[in-house]
């Protein structure tokens, strides 16, 4: 460096360098891997390879340092291909570290095993935290400057797309490697894991929730003190999200395994789930409370708790909710509309509904029309236990049929005040030989018909304005509600429910 005019001279040649310097650098990574005993070095949490990797690439840097580049926009290149070779070290690194895991799992108790994979997780978080102080060490910030006054806007992104570009990849990267460790670490606890949530799942009415629980959250302290003792705070925290997650399917697949038993069994799995946020959370030291119950198989199991916890009855005014919730977000279909007028008349407790046409409605024949009918029932039937469901009559062969006929119902206050208290209106195909097609269906909510104060129905009749409802055809199948219900065989009303809505999807699928 004392030459005179040695940034020239090194110029022609720094390619090369850099390619040596690599190639060193990945043989050095790989005995530091080699002779790496997985053991923490001092007081730090992570092993000798770790420390050796990062001593490299500061060796590397600095020498950098040292030869002053004259020019920054000029050093661009050359600090682009030092960062790809930090980013393609590191990267490297870590997976051998993994493979040497792998290789040294066979004959080690659980303990010892889940403690080297802390400091492997440890190792990839220390050159993670290295690179992530490449800017500062290499200057970024003169070099973007530089380019900038050289070349204007372009220069400037062009610096920002290769360097940041770079440091974003090679952290996803090192952030997968990691996940991958993590998964390697929560699968030692499988068995474990599935061992107390047996438990739980087995253990007799007659024990209280703490001591069903009481074996499960033992174990989750005691893993919880070699963790906290092993890892650094960055991957602590993944390793227990990592826990969460596995918790969180296994109760899952329990749940699933276990359809249809007494409400007490998912008491006890609420209860469960309850306890183990508390634990994750660890009064604000532990995870966030939004990140444990944010998660999407958090939500799913606190719905699938909470709906089979639900009577049968219960689950089919659920159903209808939901439905009336889909049908007031409905615009416009390709399975077509039916006009309705419906009004109440209060002294009487009558419901007048009127149905009035249907339009655009789908083709179910072969000659490229239908023949279609509607049949009206008050929703849900263990709610309207005397009413009858009523039909229109068949309209030949035709997709925009008019109907013009009234039904009566008979509807008390105590009815309609429920939300989920409906009308249905389904469009059939009738069929003179076989079954009786499915066209689509809509629901209309008793409340916006039914209340005190509503006009005489007389004169509701004349002025009411007529309701489009468009038609829907989805498949109750896919609904939990549904695959709950039909999981309880002992309960008639839920079979009975079950089994009108599987003819309606058999009849989808025939078409």
């Amino acid at each position: 460096m004392a030459l005179t005019g040695y940034h020239n001279w090194f110029k022609t040649s720094i390619h090369k360098w850099l390619q040596i310097v690599h190639d060193k650098a990945c043989d050095r990574i790989r005995r530091a891997v080699d002779m790496d005993q997985l053991e923490p070095v001092q007081q730090a949490k992570h092993s000798s390879s770790a420390v050796d990797v990062t001593a490299c690439f500061s060796q590397v840097r600095e020498f950098w340092k040292q030869m002053s580049w004259p020019d920054s926009a000029g050093a661009f290149i050359f600090v682009t291909r030092l960062t790809d070779n930090f980013c393609s070290e590191a990267v490297c690194y870590s997976e051998m570290i993994k493979r040497k895991i792998e290789r040294s799992q066979q004959g080690r108790d659980i303990k010892s095993l889940t403690v080297q994979l802390c400091i492997a997780l440890n190792d990839t978080e220390h050159v993670r935290v290295f690179l992530g102080h490449l800017p500062r060490d290499l200057d970024w910030q003169g070099v973007e400057q530089a380019m900038e006054e050289s070349c204007g806007a372009e220069g400037k992104e062009q610096v920002n797309k290769a360097l940041n570009g770079q440091l974003y990849n090679v952290d996803a990267d090192l952030q997968r490697e990691a996940k991958r460790l993590i998964t390697h670490l929560t699968d030692k606890m499988l068995s474990e894991l599935k061992r107390y949530l047996q438990h739980i799942s087995l253990s007799p009415d007659s024990i209280n929730n703490d001591d069903a629980v009481s074996p499960l959250m033992k174990y989750l302290r005691d893993t919880l003190v070699i963790l906290s003792e092993s890892l650094v705070k960055e991957n602590l925290a993944r390793v227990l999200l990592g826990m969460w997650e596995l918790l969180l399917r296994m109760i899952l697949d329990t749940v699933a395994e276990n359809m249809g038993v007494q409400v007490e069994f998912y008491n006890r799995f609420q209860y469960t789930v309850e306890a183990l946020v508390q634990f994750f959370y660890a009064d604000g030291e532990g995870l966030a409370i939004e990140d444990l119950k944010n998660h999407v198989d958090y939500k799913a199991l606190d719905e699938e708790l909470r709906l089979n916890k639900c009577s049968s009855f219960e689950l089919i005014e659920q159903y209808f909710l939901e439905k009336i919730s889909q049908q007031r977000t409905l615009k416009h279909t390709r399975f077509g509309r039916v006009s309705v007028k419906c009004y109440y008349d209060a002294s009487e407790q009558r419901l007048t509904v009127e149905i009035l046409h249907a339009a655009d409605l789908i083709a179910l024949d072969a000659n490229g029309l239908s023949d279609p009918f509607v049949i009206v029932e008050l929703c849900p039937h263990h709610l309207f236990p005397m009413a009858k469901s009523q039909r229109t009559q068949v309209k030949l062969k035709t997709l925009h049929p008019v109907f013009d006929e009234l039904f009566y119902f008979h509807v008390s206050p105590e009815q309609y005040r429920h939300r989920f208290a409906c009308l249905t209106f389904t469009v059939m195909d009738y069929d003179w030989l076989s079954t009786n097609d499915f066209a689509g269906e809509a629901l209309a909510p008793l409340s916006d018909f039914c209340w005190p104060g509503r006009p005489n129905a007389s004169a509701a009749g004349k002025t009411i304005q007529p309701a489009i409802l468009h038609l829907a055809r989805s498949k109750p199948s896919e609904k939990p509600i549904m695959r709950i219900l039909d999981a309880r065989t002992g309960d008639g009303e839920a079979q009975e429910f079950v089994r009108k809505l599987k003819e309606i999807e058999k009849s989808m699928e025939e078409e």
